[in-house]
């Protein structure tokens, strides 16, 4: 008997008939007759319980219910679970499912509502949408039938501790493959971008024919061969790309419900799948007081999966966020000149300030980009026309806000450095954009 009170339980539509019966009865208090009349739905009422009871716990009946989870989920992506969900009633019966999600999506109104045949299997779909990275739990799945009249319900539960790895958003790798500004040029007859400098690298010696360029005459191995030899050069391609990530305090403020950290996490591994295709060596270094992680450039088969393991094990101890000690460990570690995009936020004129001495040391060695953010809440709240006096307030305090990332912009490219002002929602083109600029002027 325990366990059939335990998954026995009254619906709405019990409560309702209840009540109608109840108010036909106390209207028998004013006109008797409503109080014979009052038998007749509490009769009815009565018989399909018993119908109900009959269906639901007679026999063998049960569901079965089976969670299936992609390998990793893709976090600030909608990511599909399916449950196998079976019926071993031999009637058609109408379930409501409750998943036990990770406590860390705050979905609190779970509810899968279907009808099955009888002895019917079928394959329910949901998205879930997480904002951290981290192992997420999986608790039990619930599912409470009920036949007509659907007055009460039986709750059948399968036991479940499934857990799931949240890695940094993967899924541009399966809906994009992003082009280089030279295969578009082909494709759309797009102007060429002129190239500007001479990086190039050594490719080999061969004999030298008309035309070459007698600079390029390596009299070594002319002496050698007896025969003019030049040296054969190629553009550079294998350039240094590291994108640098700042932990600090600043980076932990959130937009549409996930850090700015995290959206600087998933740009990072979107850009280093970008620089790899583009024949270049990827890398990442994150710094708070100190240098915390630093994964060297490389061009490999397995960089991807270095960057991506690493990035999934990043975390903040919410301090400050020193310039210095990215400076001094650039200026000791990083020798070959590479690209330096540094994911961070600044709040204000004062705080670049602070920090720029040590952006300008970087950059006489690197090509420093710095990438910080401007909340697109606070963009709306500058350009709406405001009804009241408050309203107006509010509007000032965003305009003087954007007013100062523009100053911020400005005092960069003063100092000769260019830097990227975006939306967390844009961040990923908008850094593409930029690397691809960069490649096709040569400034690297």
């Amino acid at each position: 008997m325990g366990k059939f009170f335990k998954s026995f339980f009254f619906n709405h539509n019990f409560v309702y008939a209840g009540l109608f019966c109840a108010f036909v009865f106390i209207l028998g208090n004013v006109w008797r007759i409503f109080f014979t009349l009052g038998w007749i739905p509490t009769a009815f009422l009565g018989l399909a319980l018993l119908y109900s009871i009959f269906q639901l716990f007679t026999g063998k009946t049960g569901f079965e219910v089976k969670r299936i989870l992609p390998d990793v989920f893709s976090n600030g992506d909608d990511n599909e679970i399916v449950l196998n969900v079976r019926s071993k009633y031999g009637i058609p019966v109408s379930a409501e499912i409750i998943d036990e999600v990770p406590f860390f999506l705050q979905k609190r109104d779970f509810l899968i509502k279907s009808d099955f045949d009888s002895f019917e299997t079928k394959d329910l779909t949901y998205t879930l949408r997480p904002v951290r990275r981290g192992v997420y739990a999986f608790h039990d799945v619930h599912v409470y039938v009920s036949v007509w009249p659907h007055i009460i319900s039986r709750r059948f539960t399968t036991s479940s501790s499934d857990k799931a790895k949240v890695y940094p958003s993967f899924f541009f790798l399966r809906k994009q493959q992003l082009l280089s500004v030279r295969n578009k040029n082909l494709e759309f007859g797009t102007k060429a971008i002129r190239k500007i400098g001479q990086s190039r690298e050594f490719e080999n010696i061969r004999e030298y024919v008309t035309g070459d360029d007698y600079r390029l005459i390596n009299w070594k191995s002319t002496a050698r061969k007896h025969t003019l030899m030049v040296n054969q050069f190629e553009d550079e391609q294998c350039q240094n790309i590291y994108m640098v990530i700042d932990k600090g305090r600043g980076m932990q403020h959130t937009f549409n419900q996930m850090a700015l950290l995290d959206y600087a996490i998933n740009s990072t591994l979107q850009l280093s799948h970008l620089a790899l295709s583009h024949s270049d060596r990827a890398g990442l270094i994150s710094f708070e007081k100190t240098v915390t992680t630093h994964v060297a450039c490389e061009r490999n088969s397995r960089q991807m999966n270095k960057i991506m393991d690493t990035l999934f094990s990043e975390v903040s101890s919410f301090a400050e966020a020193d310039y210095s000690a990215l400076s001094e460990y650039v200026s000791l570690n990083v020798k070959r000149r590479s690209m330096l995009l540094i994911y961070s936020t600044f709040d204000s004129v004062r705080s670049l300030q602070r920090q720029l001495p040590y952006i300008k040391q970087m950059s006489k060695t690197h090509l420093v980009i710095p990438v910080f953010f401007v909340d697109s809440d606070i963009e709306a709240l500058a350009n709406e026309n405001p009804t009241e006096d408050s309203q107006v307030v509010v509007q000032v305090l965003a305009q003087n806000y954007l007013l100062e990332q523009k100053m911020i912009v400005a005092e960069l490219r003063k100092a000769g450095i260019l830097s990227i002002l975006t939306s967390p929602l844009s961040l990923n083109a908008n850094v593409i954009n930029k690397y691809l600029e960069v490649k096709a002027r040569r400034l690297l």
